[in-house]
């Protein structure tokens, strides 16, 4: 059934691509091509519009100039059309077109409009952006930011980008990068970019599908992208320094200092950040190898989101961390090009952080066709931090033939953690059934270190490559835990205490190698061969140790305790076709891998648990651009995803009496099909965006859970006890587990408001199983989505943004279908910012709103945010910076959310930062300083132009 499935699918594209080709091989029309430049410098002026219209002013199709001022457009095939090439603040110039006139006109200059310069502000609409191959393209200027703007303001304005949360996501995707001039930027952390570059140093934003290192060395697609944002800056901030350094203090002894500085001298960049504070305020995005901070902080859709009203002073903004957090951090970033053929960035990045949180959670869990239970926690917890990041990649263009990348990474965490928890267990009528006091110690440390080389060469003959990529990391977790535990079973009146201490260290080498050959075919064609080698090695060895009451010593325990070895090898071999042909690029491979997953228990019992796994892994791109602009993409990959080794460990964890778990060492690889589709238009005629994404995702042998509730009083193992109403959880291998989202994004303006409007109506759709008591229930989620945002495009001086969000999630369950667990979330917000006089004095207004309908009892909510700033500017060009700032003016900030599982459904309120005032002051530093390089993309790899991605 697969081979014809596959065998089906296969066909289909290749039908979809002979007739895309037959569309493609067709001549192609006659282009027009030209070179505009400035008239008085003669330089190339770059993102100048170049529109073909009929004589009736009706749009034909449209592009802008490239880095070099070049464009290259269609001949339309017209008897008679005209040709308009313009630019904001210079004079439009137009064409006339008939038959017979040469398509070549050579180098045309255009000059500034005397009479919208001067003293006057320019008035039109600068166009939004385009998209160039996969890569939507926005102009920076066609976004009007306030004063002392950071490039998370400005982002926040493009259409299809949403911040929320402190997360950012592009076109309905999650940004794993945010780039500098095709830059790494202090690593691969987002935050850090976005919160301390100004908005005023970015020329253009591009937002693309970043490829691995291996395939844009070859240009062939292995299927493997991370959504980036790639920010280009401004010619004249290249040789120039600028940041900011800010101080404020304020009520209850809050306080927040810190700044940054950066120093650009063409190819050589050095970055300096920092900041110390105790207002929930980070410039980073956490990082937990260690895998400790769950609960604290975890998703959902909450209250509390804190943005800030408005740039200058504190650039940072305060995320959605529960708890009351105390930050410190200090990074630098470095940047150079050594000689003609070394692109190097390296970083260093520290932060510690103290969070003092409280929870209360409630958890609904369906067991049977007529029977729930729920259960209620509430815990305190304070939590020590500290991580040490660092990042280097050096790209390293031996010869023409000869290309290397080299990306290494090391991190270190330590983490210590106190917390106060009380569980209780109660039947659907709100009979008590069992409870837990728990105190526990926990203090965590571990390291990871990785590497990733990249070898590329290049033979005579054109397109015929050999590349090497190979990856390397090696990890350590080690683990001590004190527990101090009083449990509870109503029914019977029964109790018990537990002491113990647990020692868990894991470790792990993994590596993987990939190498790839490629052979042309033809001018427009090229076939692949590749060979994959991996093998994952992890060991974990815990040791409990609990109080035995008649020695009064601690016993090692052997039902607690646990030594565990895991090796999973995998090999693939493949081949592969790419076409390439003018706006129509297709990737397709088919891989065939042999896995083997050899498991050995070493203590308290000795096994071997070994499994192979035989899978074959086709993957699809395709991508096609037609005349008038629109983009196509689609994108179909399969892979396959190994048990860790703490899910194989069959040892109990017991850190809750009430809610143990235990892995399973006959657990196997889960595989995983997805598949992207994608249309984006551009229109700047009408500065109209498009876009439609749908991603699909089935999982086959999906890594689930089964669990059991205890009727009773229950031995697990014959040796560890589980109270009445508690529930011990396992992972197992399942089917039928697919998502589902459908994203659209339609942006257009206001020019008589001066506003841009971006509309985001989205579905989704989840289905997750599990297994409860013997039982299999599936959990089946809806999300409608509707959300709509106004910005202002008006002026520095004042600037609005209103947005809203609403969601309304369907919830239903196999094993109870009338249990009515539906909900409704909005998310307003508005954010206001005037200044009357040039920038001088200011004021600025942030309101939030979180609307919750449905959720457990007490937690539908409306819950308003409000922060509010006022301030004055003064030294040369408004350096200087005062102002005062109120946040949670009304003091209703929480934290609110609702997460979905495969038989329960939870709600959780946790405490945030709540009112307090702060003065604070500003200085801007810049220098900036006229540079020769123009406003030029400077795409990922450090090159011009292209699609996104260095093809070496």
């Amino acid at each position: 059934m697969r081979i014809f499935t596959l065998s089906f699918f296969f066909l289909a594209i290749s039908l979809m691509g002979s007739t895309l080709q037959a569309r493609q091989d067709r001549p192609s029309p006659p282009q027009i091509r030209g070179q505009i430049v400035e008239q008085g410098s003669q330089d190339p002026m770059i993102g100048a519009n170049v529109v073909l219209k009929t004589q009736g002013d009706s749009l034909i199709t449209s592009t802008t100039t490239g880095p070099d001022g070049k464009f290259s457009i269609a001949y339309p095939r017209l008897p008679v059309f005209k040709l308009e090439i313009t630019y904001v603040g210079f004079e439009k110039v137009t064409r006339e077109f008939s038959r017979g006139m040469p398509l070549d006109l050579g180098v045309i200059a255009i000059r500034e409009d005397s009479q919208l310069l001067g003293e006057v502000v320019i008035e039109g609409e600068t166009s939004v952006g385009e998209m160039k191959g996969d890569t939507a393209v926005f102009n920076a200027s066609a976004f009007r930011t306030r004063e002392n703007a950071m490039a998370e303001d400005l982002i926040g304005k493009l259409p299809g980008v949403t911040i929320e949360n402190g997360q950012v996501q592009a076109q309905g995707e999650q940004v794993q990068k945010v780039l500098v001039d095709g830059r790494e930027f202090f690593g691969s952390d987002p935050s850090i970019a976005l919160r301390n570059l100004p908005a005023d140093a970015i020329s253009s934003v591009e937002v693309l599908d970043q490829r691995s290192d291996q395939s844009r060395l070859t240009g062939l697609d292995d299927g493997n992208y991370a959504k980036t944002i790639n920010i280009i800056t401004k010619g004249n901030m290249r040789n120039s320094y600028f940041g900011r350094v800010y101080g404020g203090y304020g009520t209850d002894n809050t306080y927040s200092v810190g700044g940054n500085i950066n120093f650009f001298n063409g190819n050589r960049r050095i970055s300096i950040i920092g900041m110390s504070n105790n207002v929930n305020q980070q410039n980073f995005a956490s990082d937990d190898l260690l895998g400790v901070s769950g609960g604290l902080g975890g998703g959902g859709r909450r209250g509390g989101r804190g943005g800030r009203p408005g740039g200058g002073g504190n650039s940072f903004g305060v995320p959605s961390n529960n708890g009351i957090i105390t930050t410190n951090s200090l990074g630098l970033n470095y940047s150079d090009k050594w000689g003609e053929k070394i692109n190097f960035t390296g970083s260093y990045f520290f932060n510690a952080t103290d969070n003092t949180v409280f929870e209360n959670t409630n958890r609904e869990t369906v067991i049977s066709e007529d029977q729930r239970q729920l259960y209620q926690e509430s815990q305190v917890s304070t939590i020590t931090n500290n991580n040490h990041r660092m990042n280097a990649r050096m790209e390293y263009d031996i010869n023409e033939k000869n290309a290397l990348i080299i990306s290494p990474s090391i991190n270190f965490q330590d983490n210590f953690r106190y917390s106060n928890l009380e569980g209780l267990n109660l039947d659907q009528s709100l009979d008590s059934l069992s409870d837990t006091r728990n105190l526990t110690e926990n203090e965590t440390q571990g390291y990871s270190i990785s590497n990733n080389l990249t070898y590329r060469y290049k033979f005579d003959k054109v397109g015929r490559t050999i590349s090497a990529d190979l990856f390397t990391s090696w990890n350590q977790r080690d683990q001590l835990t004190d527990l101090i535990s009083s449990n509870k079973d109503y029914v019977r009146n029964a109790f018990d205490t537990l002491v113990q201490e647990t020692t868990a260290l894991s470790d792990g080498f993994n590596y993987r190698t990939n190498l790839t050959y490629t052979e042309p075919i033809s001018e427009k064609s090229v076939a692949t061969l590749s060979y994959q080698i991996g093998n994952n090695k992890s060991a974990a060895d815990q040791k409990t140790f609990q109080l035995a009451n008649e020695q009064g010593i601690m016993v090692l325990d052997t039902a607690l305790s646990n030594e565990f070895d895991n090796k999973f090898l995998t090999q693939r071999a493949g081949l592969g076709y790419r076409y390439n042909n003018k706006g129509l690029n297709i990737n397709m491979n088919l891989d065939y891998q042999y896995a083997v997953l050899d498991n050995e228990s070493e203590f308290p019992t000795v096994g071997t648990f070994y499994r192979d796994f035989k899978n074959l892994m086709p993957t699809v791109t395709m991508n096609y651009r037609n005349q008038g602009g629109t983009s196509y993409r689609f994108r179909y990959r399969t892979r396959t995803d190994e048990p860790s080794v703490n899910q194989l460990q069959n040892v109990i964890n017991n850190s809750n009496p009430l809610n143990l778990s235990v892995g399973n060492p006959s657990l196997g690889q889960s595989y995983n099909h997805s598949m992207f589709v994608n249309m984006s238009r551009f229109n700047m005629e009408t500065n109209k965006t498009f876009f439609v994404f749908l991603f699909t995702n089935f999982n086959t042998n999906f890594i689930g859970t089964n669990t059991f509730v205890a009727p009773q009083d229950t031995l697990i193992n014959n040796e560890v006890l589980l109270r009445r109403g508690g529930q011990i959880t396992s992972p197992v291998n399942l089917n039928g587990q697919m998502n589902a989202r459908l994203f659209l994004s339609y942006g257009t303006s206001i020019p008589k408001w001066k506003t841009k409007v971006n509309l985001n109506p989205g579905l989704s759709y989840g289905r997750t199983p599990g297994i409860i008591n013997g039982q299999t229930n599936t959990n089946e989620n809806i999300d409608i989505r509707q959300g709509v945002t106004f910005a202002s495009n008006i002026s520095k001086d004042v600037d609005f943004t209103l947005s809203t969000t609403g969601t309304y999630t369907i919830v239903n369950s196999s094993l109870q279908s009338n249990l009515d667990q539906n909900y409704f979330i909005q998310s307003s917000n508005l954010r206001f910012y005037y200044s009357p006089n040039d920038g001088k004095t200011f004021i600025a207004n942030n309101v939030n709103n979180m609307l919750y309908r449905g959720l457990s009892e007490g937690l539908d909510q409306s819950v308003w945010l409000w922060n509010i700033e006022a301030g004055y500017r003064f030294l040369k060009n408004n350096k200087g910076e005062l102002k005062v700032y109120v946040f949670d003016l009304l003091k209703q900030n929480n934290s609110i959310s609702r997460s979905i599982s495969d038989v329960a459904v939870t709600d959780t309120f946790s405490n945030v930062l709540t009112r307090y005032g702060m003065i604070s002051f500003t200085y801007i530093i810049g220098n900036f300083k006229k540079s020769d390089l123009p406003d030029q993309e400077q795409r990922p790899g450090g090159y011009s132009g292209g699609r996104g991605a260095r093809s070496w």
